[in-house]
């Protein structure tokens, strides 16, 4: 790789979302009758990917059910059907800037397409509390009624907008399952690739209402389409299909029910020792704690279990007595917890420790089913904290309020004692705060003194702690403050918390995702033995309330035994731990329960969707006359795939977010332009235009997470766009070998020039191809940072 020197920073202009949802009839920069749409507007607008196979727009009707179009999901003529998509598909709602910071991103878990309409309803992998639902509409939309309509499609002069762009329009005439629509008083609105499924909507009431879903359009203006196209859209009605929207999108009740059960252990793993221990887990790395990881403490028996396509628990890993990556688990004090090591935002490293001795390892999974030590201590504890206590317990938390659990609180009830590490070069850790006077103003002098890491104000940070002293009513929450220190935020010195009053010397209290957003907001509060289950939601100031209360256990589990014990599971591999793992060693018994839904399940339906000739969905191909800004200095307006191809290269398809632009498009704020060199070989056509003695092609990153799927032949240099210190983007480069097939991929570095083709070690001068089997296409370009 090669280090690019930096320029002095020029300045040019950047694409601008100067357009709204639809277009002009003459060629123009601005869209007439609509605009952008301010900051934390219409929420429940979403944005749908099918992979990069086309992008729609839908909206949220129940926190976890979004209703787009069914021919978002079509492909190859292949019908669609109820269950998970084909295609990995991605949701983002409540967010009005695709690129901005809130809302959620959600991956598509499950879709049920209506029968008779385009119509389709879109699971969620977890529910969205924090954005309202669209009211549907009880009344069918005459023509003349004044509407709404808001989309993420393409604008006049935007390809793919990141900005959510709406407008007023008209009812037109109405039919049985369908109406047309129109700018008002004529206006130039229309809808365009992108806004399959787009919501019209009521705006009159305390509530927007949904009447229906843009399907087809004339697209007139929109880009890529007919200056002089019709205008206005056709929608499909959604006022008459409640019934079914509501059997379909259910919401959960407050009960609980058995979603699983067995007296024989669970995944081969027998349960039946007073010992066993069970621990949620990310074997897989894949930000999800979706495996079980059960241990028996003093044997050195260790299990790793996940849940099949089946719903059945298979082993993946699995030791009978030798322990795990070199810790033997042969003391009966051994305990395992999930922590963050690196930072990465998932629970896929294990802490393995020995109260009283100072043993501690750390360990990582590796290839296959090993595991390796990243941190191990034989007897002198970690960061400074010395692990002799016999009570000394160890937890993962989330220090920084960063939204990962990547610091370890260590304590020691009846002790006194706790310390707060985090992790720093290396396999070094270092105290961030240590106190031999308790934390937050409880004093840790009582052995049964626990504590739990819990997100107390939904913001998706396990950032509080809840101390508790079961048996005497005692509970606090603490969290840090501006100053470092920690304070309560709520304090009962023998009440209990939300009406449970933690008197029974048993009781345990766990954070749980009651809601299944993916936050772990809520408390459980269970007391084995006695049957009791409280869940508690956080409300206004300091106050809680119970959400379920049970005297005789939960999901039918009775809670009888004083051995029971209760975890947080994603059950479902959402994202989430919205369903509990209930266990009773000795007796084998394995229990998981989560919240039950209405009984009444739509029977599964397969349609066959037909794409409408005047189909508005984004199919992602790069625009025929991508007119841009950029194009100017080329002395051009119509820089797309017809300039391409004039100069021997193709643009086939992208997300918007990265553009082909002109070399001599000057850098703003320290950002140039991606340049791809191509070569000459065996008197082959120049490809790209003239640059600085060469010929090139140029790319422009507008967007955070753009891509171009492109044919550039023989390329030997692929340089990064960064013009000054810290600017520009990372990106990864796809290229073929045109005489073997190989695909690669290569990091090009913002500030950085790669090589490839023919200066690449692969090629040998001694191939009986020679020059060719050195020549390497470039197929993509693709936004790493």
């Amino acid at each position: 790789m090669i280090r690019l020197l930096h320029i002095t920073t020029l300045s040019f202009l950047l694409v601008v979302s100067s357009a709204v949802l639809w277009a002009e009839a003459t060629p123009a920069h601005a869209v007439r009758g609509g605009s952008p749409v301010a900051d934390g507007t219409w929420g429940f607008v979403a944005k749908v990917n099918v992979g990069e196979t086309h992008g729609c727009t839908g909206a949220l009707v129940s926190p976890q059910w979004v209703i787009t179009a069914t021919s978002c999901f079509a492909a190859d003529g292949q019908p669609v059907k109820s269950g998970a998509p084909a295609v990995a598909t991605t949701v983002t709602v409540g967010r009005t800037d695709l690129y901005g910071s809130g809302g959620r991103v959600l991956p598509v878990e499950w879709i049920h397409p209506n029968r008779d309409r385009d119509i389709v309803l879109v699971r969620l992998a977890l529910r969205v509390m924090d954005v309202t639902p669209v009211t549907l509409s009880p009344t069918v939309p005459a023509a003349g009624d004044a509407l709404q309509v808001a989309g993420y499609g393409r604008t006049a002069e935007e390809w793919a907008p990141s900005r959510l762009h709406a407008a007023p329009v008209t009812a037109g005439a109405v039919a049985a399952g369908s109406f047309g629509w129109t700018g008002v008083s004529g206006g130039d609105v229309s809808a365009c690739q992108g806004d399959a499924g787009a919501p019209v909507f009521r705006t009159g009431g305390s509530r927007p209402e949904l009447v229906g879903l843009s399907i087809g359009a004339g697209q007139g203006g929109c880009l890529g389409a007919a200056a002089d196209g019709p205008r206005g859209a056709d929608a499909v009605r959604v006022d008459d299909l409640a019934t079914w929207i509501r059997q379909v999108a259910a919401e959960p009740t407050t009960s609980f029910r058995n979603y699983g059960n067995s007296e024989t252990g669970i995944g081969g793993y027998d349960l039946k020792d007073a010992r066993d221990q069970v621990v949620a887990f990310d074997y897989g790395h894949s930000g999800k704690v979706d495996h079980l990881l059960l241990y028996r403490p003093g044997t050195g028996m260790v299990s790793i279990v996940k849940r099949g396509a089946d719903g059945a628990y298979a082993s993946v890993y699995s030791s009978a007595d030798g322990g795990l990556g070199g810790y033997d688990l042969k003391s009966p004090a051994d305990r395992i917890t999930a922590f963050d090591y690196d930072g990465s935002g998932k629970l896929d490293h294990l802490v393995l420790y020995r109260p009283a001795t100072g043993m501690v390892h750390i360990l990582k999974h590796g290839s296959g089913t090993t595991f390796t030590p990243v941190y191990s201590s034989a007897d002198g504890g970690i960061g400074g904290y010395d692990l002799k206590g016999a009570t000394d317990q160890i937890i993962a938390f989330d220090y920084e309020g960063s939204g990962k659990l990547d610091h370890l609180l260590l304590y020691r009830p009846g002790g006194h004692t706790a310390w707060i590490l985090e992790h720093g070069a290396g396999n070094t850790f270092r105290a961030v705060f240590h106190s031999s006077a308790g934390i937050g103003g409880q004093d840790l002098m009582n052995a049964a003194d626990r504590i739990t890491a819990f997100d107390y104000d939904g913001s998706g940070k396990l950032d509080h702690l809840v101390l508790y002293r079961p048996g005497t009513g005692m509970v606090s929450i603490i969290k840090r403050g501006a100053n470092g220190a920690y304070a309560p935020v709520y304090s009962s010195a023998d009440g209990g918390i939300g009406g449970y009053d933690l008197k029974g010397a048993a009781d345990q209290i766990i954070a749980f995702d009651y809601e299944d957003t993916g936050k772990l907001d809520h408390l459980l509060l269970y007391r084995p033995g006695g049957q009791t289950a409280w869940i508690l939601e956080h409300g206004t100031g300091t106050t809680f309330r119970a959400v379920f209360h049970s005297s005789t256990g939960i999901g039918s589990y009775d809670l009888k035994s004083p051995r029971d014990r209760i975890i947080a599971f994603d059950l479902q591999g959402s994202g989430g731990q919205s369903h509990l793992f209930l266990y009773r060693p000795i007796d084998g018994i394995a229990w998981f329960v989560g919240r039950a839904y209405p009984s009444a399940i739509p029977a599964w339906v397969t349609v066959q969707p037909v794409i409408r000739p005047d189909s508005i969905l984004e199919n992602f191909a790069y625009p025929v006359d991508f007119h841009h800004e950029f194009a100017g200095t080329s002395g051009r307006d119509d820089w797309g795939t017809d300039e391409a191809e004039a100069q021997h290269f193709q643009l086939i398809s992208g997300n918007g977010g990265i553009i082909w632009v002109s070399c001599t498009a000057s850098p703003e704020n320290g950002v140039g332009v991606i340049k791809v060199f191509p070569g000459l070989l065996n008197g082959q056509t120049e490809v790209g235009e003239p640059h600085l003695g060469v010929t090139a092609v140029c790319f422009k990153v507008i967007a955070p997470k753009g891509y171009v799927k492109l044919r550039i032949p023989n390329v030997y240099e692929v340089q990064g766009d960064s013009r000054s210190p810290g600017a520009g983007h990372d990106v990864d480069a796809k290229v073929v070998n045109v005489t073997s097939g190989a695909e690669r991929t290569k990091r090009v570095e913002r500030d950085e020039s790669e090589q490839f083709g023919r200066t690449d070690t692969t090629c040998d001068e001694s191939h009986p191809d020679y020059p060719d089997n050195c020549r390497e296409t470039l197929l993509e370009l693709r936004v790493v940072n």
